[in-house]
């Protein structure tokens, strides 16, 4: 029993110590992203959209990201969603308010995809290493009428990911800019429109009256008659040679 409980102590005094290194573990801040097309198309009048992922496999604390349109032509309407909003965060026994688009909790990288992913989170794949959850922010473009087919034009988006202090205020930050390049298009149109007028007429023929098919009866009729004729002449020609 004496040597027990000294193992027992000791065992005790290791958790204390894991439990504390745990505890005492340094901050890990990540801002990992994914861009999805950079290509947009959009028609006069019309909108699209690009999408870029957040996530946040690599680190240990809440990233909240900011997103703003830093370039865009001044007579096309560019938005975000979603928009920038106010999210009420405890931090350090105290509650504080943030201004951001959206924040991102640390999670895992998953060895499968999740097809049933929690609601307002996407699945994606994370190259090299396999997948992850993260949330979907859209770049929604809009032209106007009469904007000329063929236009083209850059669009940017700024992303500033931070994270908070002990005393809830803005401690890091850290920049990003991604890119589209977006094309006014013609708008597609759409299938020829087809109307059924009833079944073609065969060449040199035509529809009876209860629909079968008849020989055209003019060509043969005045066929018929010119040999009746040339036989007639022929024999009063030979009667007259006779007499």
């Amino acid at each position: 029993m004496r040597r027990v409980i000294p193992l027992i102590l000791a065992l005790v005094m290791l958790l204390a110590f894991s439990s504390e290194a745990l505890a005492q573990e340094p901050a890990k801040y990540n801002f990992a992203s994914s861009q999805g097309s950079q290509d947009i198309k959009v028609t006069p009048n019309g909108e699209s959209s690009g999408s870029i992922y957040f996530y946040n496999i690599d680190g240990n604390q809440i990233t909240h990201i900011v997103l703003e349109v830093s370039q865009a032509p001044a007579n096309w309407q560019v938005t975000i969603q979603p928009p920038l909003g106010e999210t009420r965060v405890e931090i350090g026994g105290k509650v504080v308010t943030v201004n951001e688009t959206l924040y991102i909790e640390p999670s895992q990288v998953l060895t499968q995809k999740v097809d049933n992913p929690p609601a307002g989170m996407v699945c994606i794949t994370v190259p090299q290493r396999g997948y992850a959850l993260a949330k979907e922010a859209k770049i929604i473009v809009r032209v106007p009428g009469a904007e000329k087919i063929g236009t083209s034009s850059n669009i940017t988006v700024s992303a500033t990911a931070q994270w908070l202090g002990q005393s809830g205020a803005v401690a890091i930050k850290q920049n990003r800019d991604f890119n589209f390049s977006v094309e006014v298009v013609a708008p597609a149109t759409g299938g020829t429109q087809e109307k059924i007028l009833g079944k073609a007429t065969p060449s040199g023929t035509t529809s009876g009256a209860s629909g079968g098919t008849t020989v055209k009866w003019t060509p043969i009729i005045i066929g018929a008659a010119a040999v009746v004729v040339v036989a007639i002449l022929t024999l009063l020609y030979i009667r007259r040679r006779r007499d």
